[in-house]
């Protein structure tokens, strides 16, 4: 096979059935392309075939750019075939799903398996979890178990910690019976010979408040464990009920995916030869983010030697080892490893600063103030004002919007960033979790729906009669929410409550502003041009029930646009119309979505879904791929895009990385649950095991050492110039690093 110009002929000599091939180097040093040369010089050579290969990475936008990347290099006809292929562009949990369809009915699986989103997972949760946080305790769990559970006085950060912990095994695939009995074992290993509390490493690491954990006298190390056992049975069963839940309504995350499709691989022998026999090479991207999932799907169908395989990474880009990836043991397996030279496209002296902000090696770089500009505002106000500015500033000397990014490690910090942008109407396209239902454009959106649906939801209502096409005032409002002079007798009068102590109650407040609203009952207290909206706001409110009972995405569209949300507003500059636009598109999406996933529902159970998702601590993912704005994301949404102008904002302790808070437990194979808490009658707040685990495992060392990989990634992503930002005085950086203080050492020369 000949090599193709500029590539590294190993690459593409390799015969295709080769054992694992891993494709490394620093990033952007071309193993992205190398991927697409080596699919294109195989796939002209005929030994492979497009149907019978994998084009996949371990993020979406990735998985698109290798396929475009092949796509350009191919003729018409083969482009065709090559675009229509299955497992072309995927992530490897579109191929796993694949796999799950085809062997449900002989796994025991729903015939109709539905593929959930992230945000979906918690209302599954909720019902597996339902009896533990209801008087069912007994019947649920038993009545040997001690409620008093480390982490379980608070039940919505307990279930979430459980949520967190199953979706980890799942991609591990240490099913419920296992994890427990791992759980025993590490317990009485533990506790049958505890470690030295008392060595002076771990005394001298552990901070002042949490020494006292380490004083445990042995009745209460035995405390502790009986506690210990009981968490431990109280998540497997959490466990066990959360699996039956997706096997009995049918639903799948993308780690619940690829841990079934390995199980029916191994299960079903004829399933497993049939994909076998079908695919025949895969090529991956972004090796290094692979979840243990993901490999053991990988292994499930092309051995354990992943014979066929390529993979393409570098571990300076790793940063998804605190949700599973494990790209060290990853990369092992590697049969041949080819490491690429360092590309063209980053400056030397910027990828020498993200090197060394990545290991912490705090020395200056002689050049790097050129390329690198580190500012420190007064406050956050300041430093907003001037990340807008800056990016002004270029814009106006030519570079084009889209060849800018302004990033940080969530892209629920960029709020106040996007408003600066857009009030300087710079246009901007979002990426990542941006709390879209807390937005106010979506509140508005969702306001609107709400009272079509159900106008007694006064908090909608009131928010309904502030929008733009009412713009009702206080004294408007104030008026509509009280009791006119001489109400309409009821037809049937209310219940009569009984008083709660001494405050007065009224059950007709519950419903006073909707019928205030809807009948017009204080109609001829409101002034002229109020009487005259509220009016027009009822007639218009009876058209909108009547599209809510049609129900459909084009029904919530007609309302939302019918309630003038996405109609032009005075003084508002295109790109913060721009942005409403997409945000409000962003909901009616989701409604979509959810219609989707339940068919014949109604709007209004959408919008209830809508409203059980609105708390998680993840939201909907946002994309916006249309937009030439300025990316303004999360940076594990950048993918492999590159940009001529970088700016990583607020990072200062804190805040880039956050502080990090373990959760209520941990689990470890090998030491069973780790408890946080010492519930109950304890001598301290913290358990023993937790003390020591940590130290053992220098997880807040792991935790910041991730973050620091995250900004040497966004730092990399520039091809040009890159700027961190951060506010106020810097910290000491002893819980958190302080970033913003070692990169302005490192570019101080």
């Amino acid at each position: 096979m000949r090599a193709l110009e500029g590539t590294d002929s190993r690459i593409v000599e390799a015969p295709a059935d080769a054992d694992l091939i891993l494709v490394t180097g620093p990033v952007a040093s071309g193993k992205s392309e190398a991927l697409a040369q080596r699919y294109v010089a195989l796939l002209a050579e005929g030994v492979i075939a497009p149907e019978a290969t994998v084009v996949a990475s371990s993020h979406p936008a990735g998985a698109r750019d290798l396929a475009a990347r092949i796509a350009v290099r191919l003729d018409g006809a083969t482009q065709a075939a090559f675009a229509s292929a299955p497992f072309t562009g995927i992530t490897l949990d579109a191929l796993a799903f694949a796999i799950v369809t085809d062997g449900a009915l002989a796994g025991g699986l729903a015939p109709d398996i539905e593929l959930l989103e992230p945000d979906e997972i918690e209302e599954i949760f909720e019902r597996a979890a339902a009896p533990l946080f209801s008087a069912e305790w007994a019947e649920y769990l038993g009545a040997d178990i001690d409620p008093e559970i480390s982490g379980l006085r608070a039940p919505d950060r307990f279930a979430a910690a459980v949520l967190r912990l199953i979706v980890k095994l799942r991609d591990a695939g240490i099913s419920p019976e296992t994890m427990l009995a791992q759980s025993l074992r590490g317990a009485a290993t533990f506790y049958g010979k505890p470690p030295n509390f008392a060595d002076p490493g771990l005394l001298s690491a552990t901070k002042d408040d949490y020494r006292s954990s380490l004083l445990v006298a042995r009745s209460e190390l035995e405390r502790q464990h009986r506690r210990e056992i009981d968490l431990a049975k109280i998540v497997a069963k959490l466990y066990r009920s959360y699996v039956n839940e997706l096997v009995r309504h049918g639903c799948l995350t993308a780690v619940d995916a690829l841990a079934e499709a390995v199980r029916l691989l191994e299960e079903q022998p004829p399933l497993a030869a049939s994909y076998r026999e079908r695919l025949t090479l895969a090529l991956v991207d972004d090796a290094h983010d692979l979840r243990n999932g993901e490999v053991r799907l990988l292994q499930a169908l092309f051995g354990p030697k992943l014979r066929g395989v390529t993979f393409a990474g570098t571990l300076q880009s790793a940063i998804h080892t605190f949700a599973g990836a494990r790209p060290e043991a990853t990369f092992k397996l590697a049969a041949t490893t080819i490491e690429l030279p360092p590309g063209s496209a980053v400056p030397p002296a910027l990828a020498a600063c993200a090197r060394a902000i990545a290991t912490g090696a705090v020395a200056p770089q002689p050049a790097a103030a050129d390329v690198v500009r580190v500012h420190r505002a007064a406050d956050h106000a300041g430093e907003i004002a001037f990340v807008a500015q800056s990016v002004a500033a270029l814009i106006a000397a030519g570079t084009p919007a889209a060849r800018i990014a302004v990033v940080h490690r969530t892209a629920r910090c960029l709020g106040a960033y996007e408003d600066a942008l857009v009030d300087a109407d710079i246009p901007v396209a979002l990426h990542g979790d941006i709390d879209l239902l807390a937005r106010h454009d979506a509140a508005d959106a969702l306001a609107a729906l709400w009272v079509a649906v159900d106008p007694y939801r006064h908090a909608w209502l009131l928010r309904a009669l502030e929008l733009p096409m009412l713009a009702l005032g206080d004294a408007t409002l104030g008026v509509l929410c009280g009791e006119p002079a001489n109400p309409q007798a009821l037809l049937f009068p209310l219940p009569v409550a009984e008083p709660e102590g001494d405050r007065r109650w009224d059950r007709r407040r519950d419903v006073r502003l909707a019928m205030n609203v809807l009948r017009g009952e204080r109609d001829n207290d409101l002034s002229p041009l109020a009487r005259e909206r509220i009016i027009a706001f009822r007639e218009r409110r009876s058209a909108w029930a009547a599209h809510a009972r049609d129900a459909g995405t084009a029904a919530a569209r007609a309302i939302v646009e019918d309630a003038g949300i996405l109609a032009p507003r005075p003084g508002e500059t295109a790109a913060r119309a721009a942005r409403r636009t997409f945000i409000v598109e962003a909901v009616l999406a989701l409604i979509d979505r959810c219609e989707g996933r339940h068919r014949g529902g109604s709007l209004e159970d959408a919008l209830e879904m809508l409203a059980r998702m609105a708390p998680n601590e993840r939201g909907p993912l946002v994309h916006d791929l249309a937009s030439r704005g300025v990316f303004t994301g999360s940076i594990d949404r950048i993918g492999p895009r590159r940009f001529d102008h970088v700016f990583a904002v607020d990072a200062r302790a804190g805040s880039f990385p956050p502080y990090y808070v373990p959760d209520a437990f941990l689990f470890s194979p090998s030491y069973g649950m780790v408890p946080k808490d010492a519930a109950g009658d304890a001598p301290a707040g913290r358990t023993a095991k937790f003390t020591w685990y940590s130290h053992q495992t220098k997880l807040n060392q792991a935790y910041g050492r991730e973050h620091r990989r995250l900004l040497a990634l966004a730092m990399l992503r520039a091809d040009v110039s890159v700027t961190v930002s951060a506010s106020g005085r810097a910290t000491r950086g002893i819980s958190a690093p302080e970033l913003a203080a070692e990169l302005q050492t490192i570019v101080s020369s």
